[in-house]
């Protein structure tokens, strides 16, 4: 089922890779907006050539070739035009297709999906499902400990003998982290002292407030720059109240302050913002001694149809020193689920398919026609994946095929609904790319921080990996299918402590023994954290807290790198040349992860594999009492060699027991 969505086996698809079909082509489009019935029409001209991207990229397909009876048309050029389609996804045409008889790109439906989660739900439900779910998890925990009571002592040599490398000096990614909190509080403190002392009388506001006006109008002076009176660090009043968490982002608990200091859209075009995370980039770029990077996450909200534009400016300006690319960096894009706050806006008139059109024809116009929209194009190819958010224990609809364009009352539309729509857009988008030879984007939302636990189901079918997850422990089956699948788990346990789940009921421990992909982040450290290396106080307060070896904190490591978005040559860089084959193929000179750790865990996750493929063939039961048959052999073995030495050893009470 996971490969029907995540797999793209369920996705047909008429656009090939660029370079690897039978007839060159070149795709463009006009400028056609967000507007209206959401459709953007090429050039009227149809035999006019234009410039595909850029880069002078051309697409080469084969299956988009003329059909028999206009064969003599192959080298002609054929172009695309896209269509916001009345199932709230994405659909790709050729320009000649005026009928619009052949989309070139299509997912499974709305009312597909639903039936596939319903039955995924069932499965991962019933009682035999659980059952022996429950009973792999507990053996992979008890075959971890083995694990470790007889190699641990081997692991540790074999680290000390790899010599030029240590921890420290191994990459670590953040994978999940929050632009507007990547700052840690003194590092946030000290900055807006700075601002307030050396540019006092900058004009902030669009009253024409000046930042010393704004902070002696609300009663603050330089005596209030501490970081207690900020009060951004989380406390207990977060602790199962998401409302008072998004509250720490305001400083003084004041939105003005927020806009001025942590938003990209302001008076100042967030320039404030933008040095600020100047700051925070350059911690991870010339940190010495312990090498790190991250996977920061910008917000587009689908408010308006310029979100893209203005993000992309503030990302590319020349902010006195460069824009906000970094070596150490790949962005993500979350889409917070705002869709109660956005329908206000529309006083019933507004639709979800309005919002969606907000969030991708940008994307599919900088795509198609890059010339026209340079800066989207340019901020997409430093894009790496979409992330979703927002408080998943919230109110919210029940799964139902209702349309994005019926979807006009104010209830927040239900979470697994939600993901469907951004998968299927993205999904559609990617292929469009990968055509036109164009970088892609994973999907990795938050799920299962809170909430219903089912929504793992729906980003077992939809993601690459997820943020938090924590929710599994609680729904052994769905684990055990994430074990199988090694989608990636970014745990932050100092936000959940917070937040959900108190550090000593944290089933990062569980997770990590049993195998499954989970690695550490850091989530916001403006909120979370004491120190300005967010991450690695993350990984100390793990070791710590869940009696971590070295070992084990330089496999998280090695998994946040292939969690990552990061390209195949910094991987190869961070982990080895042969990565790519699985982690036995990783260098331990890179990782710091001896080999016999790595192959312990492969070995385990292919029998498991076994095992259940066995069991599907309908040999599970032969299978289980053969396993039986050969513990029981290697049970005598070992009687057999004690019973051949009794002679050597003196009578004791227990004996005539054997």
């Amino acid at each position: 089922m996971r490969k029907k969505y995540f797999g793209g086996e369920g996705v047909k698809c008429s656009l090939s890779l660029a370079g690897k079909g039978e007839m060159t082509t070149t795709t463009t489009t006009t400028d056609g907006g967000g507007g209206g019935d959401g459709e953007n029409v090429i050039d009227d001209d149809d035999n006019e050539r234009k410039p595909g991207p850029t880069t002078g990229i051309t697409t080469q397909s084969s299956s988009m070739m003329a059909d028999d009876d206009d064969t003599a048309s192959a080298a002609s050029t054929v172009r695309l035009e896209y269509v916001f389609g009345d199932e709230g996804v994405v659909e790709i045409y050729r320009a000649t297709d005026f009928r619009r008889t052949n989309n070139l790109v299509v997912v499974p439906s709305l009312s597909s999906f639903v039936s596939d989660y319903k039955r995924l739900v069932e499965m991962a439900s019933s009682g035999a499902m659980r059952s022996f779910s429950f009973q792999r998890l507990q053996m992979l925990t008890s075959a971890f400990k083995m694990h470790v009571t007889v190699n641990g002592a081997v692991e540790d040599e074999a680290q000390s003998e790899l010599l030029g490398t240590d921890f420290y000096r191994t990459m670590k990614v953040d994978n999940h982290i929050h632009l507007a909190a990547a700052a840690s509080a003194r590092q946030f403190v000290n900055f807006v002292r700075e601002k307030l002392e050396n540019e006092g009388d900058t004009v902030v506001m669009e009253d024409g407030q000046t930042l010393s006006e704004v902070f002696r109008r609300a009663g603050l002076d330089s005596d209030h720059l501490t970081i207690d009176a900020f009060s951004v660090l989380a406390d207990y009043s977060t602790y199962q109240r998401f409302d008072n968490f998004n509250d720490k982002y305001s400083p003084f608990r004041l939105a003005q302050m927020r806009k001025i200091f942590l938003k990209t859209d302001n008076h100042i075009d967030g320039r404030f913002f933008a040095e600020l995370t100047k700051k925070v980039l350059q911690r991870h770029e010339k940190a010495k001694g312990h090498c790190s990077a991250a996977e920061m996450r910008l917000s587009i909200y689908g408010m308006e149809s310029d979100e893209w534009k203005k993000l992309s400016r503030w990302v590319l300006r020349d902010w006195q020193g460069g824009n906000m690319l970094s070596s150490h960096n790949r962005w993500l894009v979350q889409v917070p689920r705002l869709w109660r706050v956005y329908c206000q806006k529309g006083k019933g008139k507004l639709s979800f398919q309005d919002m969606l059109e907000n969030l991708f024809c940008p994307l599919f116009d900088a795509t198609l026609h890059p010339e026209k929209h340079p800066e989207v194009a340019e901020l997409l190819t430093n894009i790496v994946g979409f992330d979703s958010v927002d408080d998943e224990g919230a109110l919210e609809a029940p799964l139902s095929c209702c349309l994005p364009s019926s979807w006009k009352k104010e209830d927040n539309p239900g979470y697994s609904w939600q993901m469907y729509y951004l998968w299927a857009n993205i999904e559609v988008l990617n292929r469009v790319r990968e055509s036109r030879g164009l970088n892609t984007f994973s999907f990795r939302p938050h799920a299962g921080e809170t909430g219903d636990p089912m929504h793992l189901a729906v980003t077992y079918m939809l993601s690459l990996s997820i943020n938090h997850g924590i929710n599994l422990d609680k729904q052994v089956s769905l684990q055990y299918l994430y074990y199988l699948d090694q989608i990636g788990l970014s745990v932050s346990p100092l936000s959940n402590n917070f937040l959900f789940r108190k550090l000593n009921q944290n089933p990062f421990p569980n997770f990590f023994k049993r195998g499954l992909n989970v690695t550490l982040s850091t989530d916001d450290p403006l909120l979370f954290h004491m120190s300005d290396d967010a991450l690695l106080e993350e990984y100390s307060v793990a070791r710590a807290s869940f009696d971590l070896s070295m070992t084990d904190v330089s496999e998280i490591a090695r998994n946040s790198v292939y969690q990552s978005g990061f390209e195949d040559h910094l991987k190869a860089e961070w982990l080895g040349p042969h990565y790519s084959r699985g982690i036995t193929h990783c260098d331990e000179k890179k990782t710091h992860v001896p080999l016999i750790r790595a192959k312990f865990r492969a070995e385990h996750l292919a029998l498991e594999h076994l095992m259940v493929i066995l069991l599907a063939a309908g040999k599970g039961k032969t299978v289980l009492q053969e396993m039986m048959h050969q513990f029981g052999l290697a049970r005598n073995g070992q009687r057999k060699i004690l019973f051949d030495n009794i002679s050597e050893v003196p009578d004791f009470p227990e004996q005539n027991q054997l």
